[in-house]
C-alpha cells in the first residue's frame, strides 16, 4: 500500500516565508519574497519510486547521503539515528559519521525531477523549480504589498500586486459593514450578512454581487439570436434560445456574412491606410515643387523623375535626393495598389466559388426536375396511344365479313355504328391508310 509522502510529524505550511524588515521610504528592486520550502511537506503528482524514498522518514530523499554499507538516506535522518545508536538502522552493522558521504549525482537528478504540486497555486512543476516558482512566477505566493515603501508591512498575493496597496477599509456595498478592501471579495462571498440575493426571473438564490454573471447561465434570461445583425428578430429564455440556435434561418448565412464583412473592414482599413499615404505623397510632391520654384526660374517637372534620369554618382545634391525620395514613394505607392489589386482579385475568386457552390445544388434540383417531367411525358404518350388503340379496336377495327374489296371501292361493314363523333372520322381515315 503506497504511504502518503508528507511529513505527518511537522504541522508547520510546506515553506516559510523570509521577510527583512523594510523602514519608509527604502527602496527595493522587486517585491519578491524569499521562500524555504520543506520538501517533505510537498504533495507530490503520482507514485513516487520505493528506491527514492527514505527508510527512516518515508519521504522522498531531501540532501540525500550514501553510507559505507551502500543504503541511502535523508542527511537529517540518518544524523539523527546515529546520534542514539551507532549503527545502519537497516543491516544494523555500525556505522559512524566519518562513513557517510554525499549520494550520487544520479540520485539528485531524480529527486529534482519528481513532479509536485506547488503549495500555492497547485500547479504541477518539478521539485527542483519549486522555491524559484514561489518567489518569481507563483501567482497564488505571498509578496510585499505595493506600499511598503509608505510603510505598508504587510504581504499580499502576486496576483494583487500589480494594484496600489489595499490594506484601507472600506464600507460593504452590500452590508455597509467596514473591511479592508483587499479582504473584501471573501467577505462578500462567506461573511457578509447580505450577501444572499434571489434572482428576479429563476428565483435562484445567488451571490449578489455575482448578478451580472449569473445573466450568462439564467435560464429565464431573455436573450436575443446572435445572428441578430443580419437580421433575425428572434427573442426568447435561454433555455429555448439554444433550439432556436439549431433552426436559425440566418446560421447559413451569418458566418458566411461575417466572414465577409471581416474581409471587407480589413480592405477598408487598407484602403484607408493608402488614402492617407496618399495623401502624404501629395503634400511631399507640393512641398518638392515649392522648394524647386524657389531655387530655379523653371519649375520641377515630374514626368521626368525616372531611374534613367537619376545620377547614381557625383556630388550629392538636395534636389536629387528630394527626387530619389519622391520615387521611391511612388514605387511603394504603387506596390501597394498592386497589393490591394491582388486581394480584390482574390475577393472576387472566392465570391465566384461560394456563389458556384450556391447555385450547383439548384443546377442539381433541375436537372432532376426535367428528367420527371421527360419521364412523365413519356407515360402521358403511352397513354393516349393506348387508348387511341382501344378507340380503334371498338369503333373500327377493320372491314365486315359482308363487303366486297374490289376495284369499285371498299366500304366499311354494315354494322358500324351509324353515328359518330367528329374526331373518330380522323381515326377512321388513319385506320384505312
Amino acid at each position: 500500500m503506497d504511504r502518503p509522502h508528507t511529513h505527518l510529524s511537522d504541522p508547520s505550511p510546506p515553506f516559510q516565508i523570509h521577510l527583512p524588515p523594510v523602514s519608509p521610504g527604502t527602496a527595493l528592486p522587486n517585491l519578491n519574497l524569499k521562500h524555504s520550502v520543506d520538501s517533505r511537506a510537498l504533495t507530490y503528482d503520482g507514485t513516487v519510486d520505493e528506491n527514492l524514498v527514505c527508510p527512516i522518514c518515508r519521504c522522498p530523499f531531501v540532501n540525500p547521503v550514501l553510507t559505507g554499507c551502500d543504503h541511502v538516506f535523508c542527511r537529517s535522518c540518518i544524523l539523527g539515528s546515529l546520534s542514539h545508536r551507532s549503527q545502519c538502522p537497516i543491516d544494523r552493522l555500525p556505522l559512524s559519521d566519518d562513513t557517510i558521504t554525499k549520494a550520487p549525482k544520479m540520485v539528485f537528478n531524480q529527486l529534482d525531477s519528481l513532479s509536485v504540486k506547488c503549495p500555492c497555486c497547485k500547479a504541477r512543476i518539478s521539485r527542483s523549480t519549486v522555491e524559484n516558482h514561489l518567489e518569481k512566477y507563483c501567482l497564488e505566493a505571498f509578496v510585499r504589498c505595493p506600499g511598503y515603501i509608505e510603510g505598508c508591512p504587510q504581504m499580499v498575493k502576486r496576483v494583487d500586486s500589480e494594484r496600489e496597496c489595499l490594506h484601507f477599509l472600506v464600507d460593504c456595498p452590500d452590508c455597509s459593514e467596514e473591511v479592508e478592501q483587499i479582504e473584501m471579495k471573501d467577505h462578500r462571498e462567506n461573511h457578509c450578512t447580505e450577501r444572499l440575493m434571489q434572482c428576479e426571473r429563476c428565483d435562484l438564490e445567488i451571490l449578489r454581487y455575482e448578478e451580472k454573471q449569473h445573466e450568462e447561465s439564467c435560464p429565464e434570461f431573455i436573450r436575443i439570436c446572435k445572428w441578430a445583425e443580419y437580421g433575425c428578430q428572434y427573442k426568447a429564455v435561454s433555455r429555448k434560445h439554444i433550439l432556436h440556435l439549431e433552426s436559425c434561418q440566418f446560421k447559413l448565412i451569418g458566418p458566411l456574412a461575417a466572414s465577409l464583412k471581416g474581409e471587407i473592414s480589413q480592405l477598408e482599413e487598407k484602403v484607408l491606410d493608402l488614402k492617407v499615404q496618399n495623401e502624404l505623397q501629395n503634400r511631399r510632391i507640393k512641398f518638392l515643387e515649392t522648394g524647386s520654384r524657389t531655387s530655379s526660374d523653371r519649375p520641377m517637372d515630374l514626368t521626368d523623375l525616372s531611374l534613367a534620369n537619376l545620377s547614381v554618382s557625383g556630388p550629392a545634391d538636395p534636389s536629387d535626393s528630394g527626387n530619389d525620395y519622391l520615387l521611391s514613394l511612388l514605387e511603394a505607392q504603387q506596390t501597394r495598389i498592386n497589393q490591394l489589386t491582388a486581394e480584390l482579385s482574390d475577393f472576387q475568386g472566392k465570391n465566384t466559388m461560394m456563389l458556384f457552390n450556391e447555385t450547383l445544388p439548384i443546377k442539381n434540383e433541375l436537372a432532376e426536375l426535367r428528367s420527371t417531367q421527360q419521364v412523365t411525358c413519356m407515360h402521358v404518350r403511352w397513354l393516349l396511344r393506348l387508348r387511341l388503340q382501344e378507340n380503334q379496336r371498338r369503333f373500327g377495327g377493320g372491314p365486315g365479313p359482308g363487303s366486297s374489296s374490289g376495284a369499285d371501292g371498299g366500304g366499311f361493314s354494315s354494322d358500324l355504328p351509324l353515328s359518330r363523333r367528329l374526331s373518330d372520322s380522323t381515326r377512321d381515315v388513319t385506320t384505312k391508310l
